[in-house]
């Protein structure tokens, strides 16, 4: 839980637009949060997708997989435990993944 929070402060340090951890232990087997982050655009994206994998680097805490890292409009990150989804405006928009998990209970992540 404390490596998700951290993602989700290094997220807000570098002014994503939008950031919310989902509890998806209730829903899923495979993983027990998702972090959802928008940005402005791809580059930024990328930006913080590097910042969260130094930062959870240096505490041991590896991704399983990574994909869309190259073009950074939906990137994805696996660290088992939870699933980093850093978005586009325009990629959020559409795929409105807050909305297909709403039923999911949110948790604070400034404590």
């Amino acid at each position: 839980m404390q490596s998700v929070k951290l993602a989700a402060r290094i997220a807000d340090d570098r002014q994503a637009d939008h950031i919310k951890i989902l509890d998806m232990r209730k829903r899923l087997i495979i993983t027990d949060y998702f972090l959802i982050i928008s940005v402005r655009n791809a580059r930024l994206g990328k930006r913080i997708h590097e910042d969260i994998a130094k930062a959870l680097k240096e505490q041991n805490t590896k991704p399983v997989t990574v994909s869309g890292a190259q073009e950074g409009n939906w990137i994805l990150a696996d660290y088992n435990d939870f699933v980093i989804h850093i978005l586009t405006a325009e990629f959020a928009e559409y795929y409105d993944l807050e909305r297909l998990w709403m039923d999911s209970d949110t948790i604070d992540w400034n404590r």
